[in-house]
């Protein structure tokens, strides 16, 4: 579920129609670089669907990320007569920051056609759709969630979120591959949204503010956080621009091109001086560096 969540690639989330996370590097094509606003501030790039913190390695340099987890309240939605079909998902996630393929876990905090919230958790793995987990595993805001991507081996992955207000735990060891372990990230996503075979991007649902924390990655076999010195991180803003998104049938049409209709969009803070965790803020308008 990071679907058509992740930027350039799209992974869905099925439901009333279904949603995909979009990986970024499709976004990455037509996205720019706005500066973050300090001097000693890493820059921050520009997408049309994440808002977040992505680690990699740096320029010339090979990292691979083996596991990633974080932790988040599941924030309520501020839902009403225009903004039924909003999404914001939170996820955290290994692979797709470059490539087509991604291994995620998260939750959607979101309004559905008739403007009331809606709550669920999911996984996916790009470019397959993403699933929900069972029913019975229901979320409300305020939940604590963590979630978990874990590489178990060269074809198979661990994607398992957590609801530790409510206590239990979802699961599942996938095989897999080839896997993308290139990069991990920490993640608020406007998905893309399908009815049928059409698609389009999903004006992102306001979620308020939420917290990622409890941040960590394996890269390499050494655990670090968003301060480890040896990594490339960076802030990612969510501001809504064309975005080109793949179909549930491939065969039917390529691509559709379009964008979110509501120019409301996210912009991660700071991350904390421990570089454990930082704060992503909805926005109604979004302006690059802002």
């Amino acid at each position: 579920m990071a679907g058509q969540r992740a930027t350039g690639l799209v992974s869905r989330r099925v439901r009333i129609a279904a949603t995909w996370g979009v990986s970024l590097l499709a976004v990455l094509a037509s996205a720019g670089v706005a500066s973050a606003g300090g001097a000693d501030s890493p820059s921050m790039a520009v997408t049309p669907n994440w808002s977040g913190y992505v680690a990699q390695a740096p320029t010339g340099q090979s990292i691979s990320y083996t596991s990633v987890t974080g932790t988040w309240t599941v924030p309520p939605a501020t839902c009403g007569a225009n903004s039924a079909g909003g999404i914001s998902s939170a996820w955290v996630g290994l692979g797709g920051y470059t490539t087509n393929r991604q291994e995620e876990v998260g939750t959607d905090t979101s309004c559905d056609s008739n403007g009331k919230p809606l709550y669920f958790a999911w996984f996916e793995l790009l470019p397959f759709i993403s699933y929900n987990v069972p029913q019975t595993n229901k979320i409300s805001p305020g939940d604590t969630m963590t979630g978990l991507v874990k590489v178990l081996s060269i074809s198979l992955v661990q994607l398992q979120i957590t609801d530790q207000t409510r206590g239990w735990t979802f699961s599942r060891n996938i095989t897999y591959g080839p896997l993308d372990t290139t990069s991990a990230e920490w993640i608020v996503e406007a998905p893309a949204s399908c009815l049928r075979f059409v698609c389009h991007e999903a004006n992102l649902a306001n979620f308020g503010a939420l917290t990622m924390r409890n941040i960590s990655a394996i890269g390499n076999g050494n655990s670090g956080n968003l301060s480890d010195p040896d990594w490339n991180v960076t802030p990612v803003q969510l501001v809504p621009t064309k975005l080109t998104v793949p179909t549930l049938a491939p065969e039917v049409s390529d691509t559709t091109t379009g964008r979110a209709t509501s120019p409301a969009g996210a912009t991660p803070g700071p991350a904390s001086p421990d570089g454990s965790a930082f704060t992503d803020t909805w926005t109604a308008v979004a302006n690059r560096g802002l």
